[in-house]
């Protein structure tokens, strides 16, 4: 079931709760091919502490960053980033080899961004950055959710050179067969450094290797999870 990747109290007094689901919380897909999708969403946003309402974005892989005044707005935007200063708005994006990442204000922000390896090369990070600093202010920490690792991410030459000279040499790697590889952690920290963001930790698990999730380049189905995150004012029963 859904994993608790960060419960954090900021130091702007407000709880900041991180989530990832997993295959058994059921496809979080923005198609909704048996129509469970509006359940399923439920589920996940009942553990968070937010309102039932989720700003889900419709997906392009590019650099669109949206801001959420309240719990819903934005829904269903042309987007890969989402943010919000405001308690108890929910904030989700849908992945399955793609990094899930969520920024962190210490001011009490918060930004959930997709971040796939074109999104990353055209700045997502940085740009999702710079509009929450601008939102919120700072500092920004970050928290990088299940993606695919270098051993299951076989890449084409032309366009991992391209990566490279726009992310740095650490972005360059092998697959466990010897094929030339992205290490996608290392592009989503090498963007993550250069947006000025150093304070991040990155979950270990690879999506094509882990059963608990869904992958594309593994099956090629069309099915996600998600990483859903809220802020909420701090109650006196809340624990870091």
């Amino acid at each position: 079931m859904s994993r608790v990747l960060a419960r954090r109290v900021l130091p702007s007094g407000h709880l900041v709760v991180v989530e990832m689901s997993e295959i058994a919380d059921g496809d979080l897909a923005v198609a909704d091919p048996d129509g469970h999708l509006e359940e399923r969403r439920r589920s996940l946003t009942g553990d968070l502490g937010g309102g039932s309402a989720w700003t889900w974005l419709n997906q392009a892989h590019g650099v669109s960053v949206v801001t959420v005044e309240e719990p819903g707005g934005a829904a269903g935007a042309e987007a890969d980033a989402a943010v919000t200063a405001q308690p108890g708005c929910v904030l989700g994006v849908q992945v399955a080899d793609c990094a899930p990442v969520a920024l962190i204000s210490d001011n009490g922000g918060l930004a959930v961004v997709h971040a796939g390896w074109r999104g990353l090369a055209a700045g997502v990070l940085e740009r999702a950055s710079e509009t929450l600093m601008g939102l919120a202010g700072g500092p920004l920490s970050a928290l990088v959710g299940p993606c695919i690792h270098s051993c299951c991410y076989e890449f084409g030459c032309e366009d991992l050179a391209k990566l490279v000279q726009e992310l740095g040499p650490d972005v360059e790697a092998e697959t466990r067969d010897g094929r030339p590889a992205l290490d996608l952690p290392a592009a989503v920290v090498a963007s993550l450094e250069r947006a000025g963001v150093s304070d991040f930790e990155i979950d270990g698990a690879c999506t094509s290797c882990d059963d608990r999730y869904w992958s594309y380049r593994a099956t090629g189905s069309g099915r996600r999870q998600a990483m859903v995150a809220v802020i909420t004012e701090r109650t006196g029963t809340d624990v870091a």
